[in-house]
């Protein structure tokens, strides 16, 4: 869910696809669809309509924005409690986002049928995958039956391989825009972990951020940086903001930016549409640590829901509710352990509900996302700490002058 006062997403209203799926899916199968604004939504919509009468089916999630999943029949899987899927039914796979390819391609997640969202054919036969690549070319790999959605609003993008026509088993036409998901506005406390965090990125680094409020802040730090370069997960409007602020690095031949999915508006979408200096490529070139670790400069900007006092991470679940997912913070931070020049920050805001709950936590309220051992740097609106090479007394330390200083206190406590 979006944080309260920010941008509400836009999924937009869509008639269920005219198509039988009893055809094509069989009862026990698992479904698995692009997530963000890949999602098929025609398609979607009609497997929430068919699924009690397809003799019950799971449908594999990622980050979702559709209100219409909650249906009869369809049980639901994902790697992380995301966007919507936050406050849906969820069987929850803990994973590293690099593991996906592996699981899907040996069978330990299934994907029998694949619904995605293309663009057009062209004149070669082929369409593209769009603003969503990520894990949805192993699943294609594997898939028993591909189902797709044509939508012209769907961008031809550079960095996948194409997806003929010949494989498709069926093919709908859609005429609708592409969710809208507009970057919030960094408030206050925001701008400040941004500041912070874009005083530790240094000219021509390549940036891994996301999307959300602190990304959204870091990203309009950044204005004034020059020959930066984008490899991330995901991205959102504020890849379009630092291009038109000359801070993207121009090298012919080689991209600006790299990323598995994209979730923005129309002013992203349009910015991805055949555009060489961007490349939506999947999870395997984007998120193994391997990869992104041989990038000099690798600088990971990663968000949380808690630190404790030994730099444990909790970026899942609070009090017992899902509200995040592992993703990829672990590949990225351990790429910018690799990364020579490297740099690995997980910044967050120091409080929650209105400063009444410190998110600098002597004993994390969730499962540990990253280890202790993964963290370099720690960032909220009150500093920034570089844990490597501190025992633990002085991460606690270190940690505690992170937070509010209402929390300070009780924190003290714990240390002593």
């Amino acid at each position: 869910m979006n944080d309260p006062g920010q941008p509400e997403p836009s999924v937009p209203p869509v008639v269920a696809a005219d198509i039988d799926l009893s055809r094509f899916v069989r009862p026990g199968d698992t479904v698995l669809w692009g997530q963000g604004a890949g999602e098929p939504l025609t398609l979607t919509a009609a497997l929430a309509e068919q699924a009690e009468q397809l003799g019950g089916v799971t449908g594999f999630v990622g980050l979702t924005y559709n209100p219409r999943l909650a249906a009869r029949g369809l049980r639901l899987r994902s790697y992380g409690a995301l966007g919507t899927a936050a406050d849906l039914p969820l069987d929850v796979v803990s994973c590293h986002m690099s593991a996906l390819p592996y699981l899907l391609r040996s069978g330990r997640v299934h994907a029998d049928v694949v619904l995605c969202q293309l663009s057009p054919v062209d004149a070669d036969g082929n369409h593209s995958l769009g603003v969503t690549v990520d894990y949805l070319t192993a699943a294609l790999d594997v898939a028993r039956v591909v189902l797709a959605e044509i939508n012209p609003a769907a961008p031809r993008t550079h960095g996948a391989p194409p997806i003929p026509h010949s494989r498709l088993a069926a093919a709908v036409p859609a005429d609708h825009r592409l969710i809208q998901v507009p970057d919030p506005h960094p408030d206050p406390v925001t701008t400040q972990i941004g500041a912070r965090v874009a005083a530790l990125v240094p000219e021509g680094a390549t940036l891994q951020l996301g999307i959300g409020a602190v990304a959204s802040a870091v990203a309009a730090a950044l204005r004034e940086h020059r020959n930066l370069r984008v490899h991330s997960g995901l991205v959102g409007d504020w890849v379009v903001d630092l291009a038109e602020a000359g801070v993207l690095a121009h090298q012919p031949g080689k991209p600006a930016v790299v990323a598995g999915t994209a979730v923005g508006t129309d002013r992203l979408y349009d910015f991805l549409r055949e555009n060489p200096a961007v490349e939506v490529r999947p999870v395997e070139r984007v998120h193994d640590p391997a990869v992104a670790g041989r990038v000099a400069g690798f600088v990971a900007v990663n968000s949380a829901l808690q630190v404790d006092l030994s730099g444990q991470v909790n970026a899942e679940a609070v009090g017992g509710r899902r509200r995040g997912a592992i993703g990829g913070q672990v590949d990225f931070l351990r790429a910018a352990a690799m990364s020579a020049g490297g740099v690995g920050v997980v910044a967050l805001p120091a409080t929650a509900n209105r400063g009444s709950v410190s998110r600098i936590v002597e004993r994390l309220d969730g499962p540990v996302t990253t280890g202790r051992a993964d963290m370099h740097w720690v960032v909220t609106e009150h500093g920034a700490a570089d844990l490597r090479g501190l025992d633990a007394a002085a991460r606690a330390v270190a940690i505690r002058q992170l937070a509010d200083p209402g929390h300070q206190h009780r924190l003290a406590t714990a240390i002593a």
